[in-house]
Parts: C-alpha cells; structure tokens; sequence
C-alpha cells in the first residue's frame, strides 16, 4: 500500500474513537470566500462546514468581505480560522478574496468552496487522490451536474446532514446550469495553483470566473480532473452578489472571458 492510499484510508470505526474515523486531509485547506447578504447564506455556510468537519480532519478558513463583519460561526471547531477584510464595494470581489485565502493557506493543496454547496465525501477523496498523487495539479470535484435543493430539502439537510436523501432525489431536482457547470468547488495543489496565475481579478463581480479559469488551463495544457458525481447547491434568495451586478460590470466580465478564449 503506498503513502497516498493510506493517508486517505479511515481507521476501523467499530473500535476507533469518532474524531479518528474521520479521513485526515490535514493537508488541505478548505477554503471559503463570503458576504452575508441573508440569513440562508449564514446558515448555508455553516451548513456546508459543518459536513466537511464531521467527514474530514481538515483546516477551515473563512474570508469575509464586506463594509462589516457579519458571520459569526455557530460550530466551535478549533480548526477553523476566520478573516475579515473590510470592503466598501457594492460587489462582491470574490476572485479577490480567493488569492487572498490562497495567500493565508499553509497547507500545501487547497480547496475553495462557494458558502451554498455540498459534495459527496467520496468524490472529494477521488479529488484528493489525484491531486496528492501529482497525476493532477488542479480538480473539479463533481462531474458538471449542479443539482438544485429548494428551500425545503435544503432545511432538511441542514437538521439531518444526511447526503443519501439528496442522492435519491437526484431525477426530481432541476439542474442549475445544464451538464457542464465549472463552478461551486476545486481543489488544486496551491503553489502549482499560483504558478499558474492564480484567480483574475479582472472578474470584480458576479460572471463566468469558472469557466475563465478552465480556459487559461486548456491554453497551458493543464488536464483538469473531473470526479464522477454531483454537487448540491443550497437555496438561497438570488440578491445582488448571485447574479451579473449591472450591464456594464455584464459586459466588462464577458469581455474578460473572450480575451482569455481568443488566446487558445
């Protein structure tokens, strides 16, 4: 069995103590850009820690960017670290935010994380796996299938945590972008990940960052990995920072996206 096999592999669960069935990713950080625009999104993000804790011993770090801090975690976790960056702008500069939590990282891979999302811990390990192996420098840790949880089954996952019932409610939940999303999770080796430029920050509101980022990876002849399976994405009310913030900053983004497309 080598290295990488055994780090991901759990302890026998029967005997073992709970904190040591979980999987040790002491070696990632998982990463959380946020602004409080709702009572769902806090609950979300608390929501979506809280699965990744109970599943894995891992690191935490939340980066809140806003005009006041407004997320205050419900769950007294020791491996979660919190950032406030003061940030007067209307729009929520997220690109700006994840070089900023890769910068604050120690770890030596990442994984950045939308507040509304949820992944099957399996899919995550496969993540992992190819990353750690250095098969892979970057990973989208679901396969393109964004399912869509309404405000009811969202509810109901956050009192219960229970991933088997949004599985079997897979064929009733609309998808949110089709087959192909790029976006809501990925999981990179950090410094390969900033070697490669990192975020751009010429996306400084809500537009196509995601599918930007897959693009600069097919112009360096980076393979991304994909892991089978879905993501899950929480409801929340769509506000100011969940869809384009005005036609200008519109365009501006999608000009962003064609510059980087016409370098293929």
């Amino acid at each position: 069995m080598n290295k990488v096999q055994n780090k991901i592999l759990k302890p026998d669960c029967r005997t073992a103590r709970p904190h040591d069935c979980k999987t040790d990713l002491t070696d990632f950080s998982f990463l959380f850009p946020i602004r409080i625009d709702s009572k769902y999104r806090k609950e979300n993000i608390n929501t979506s820690v809280k699965y990744i804790l109970e599943q894995f011993k891992t690191n935490i770090i939340v980066l809140e960017g806003d005009t006041s801090r407004k997320y205050y975690s419900n769950h007294l976790y020791k491996n979660i670290s919190y950032e406030f960056l003061k940030d007067k702008s209307e729009f929520f500069h997220k690109t700006r935010y994840i070089n900023r939590l890769i910068e604050i990282a120690k770890t030596p891979f990442i994984a950045v994380w939308d507040a509304d999302v949820i992944v099957p811990a399996e899919q995550v390990l496969k993540s992992v796996e190819d990353i750690r192996s250095g098969k892979k420098i970057f990973s989208i840790p679901y396969d393109g299938r964004v399912y869509k949880c309404d405000e009811l089954l969202s509810n109901i996952f956050k009192q219960t945590q229970r991933i088997e019932i949004l599985k079997k409610l897979m064929p009733a939940l609309p998808l949110m972008y089709g087959y192909h999303s790029p976006g809501g999770a990925f999981m990179a080796d950090r410094e390969k990940y900033i070697k490669t430029g990192g975020e751009n920050l010429n996306f400084k509101s809500w537009g196509p960052e995601d599918s930007e980022r897959i693009k600069r990876f097919e112009i360096l002849n980076i393979p991304v990995h994909r892991s089978e399976g879905p993501l899950f994405h929480l409801w929340h009310p769509r506000g100011q920072n969940s869809w384009y913030a005005n036609r200008d900053e519109e365009i501006s983004n999608r000009k962003e996206l064609i510059r980087t497309c016409q370098k293929i």
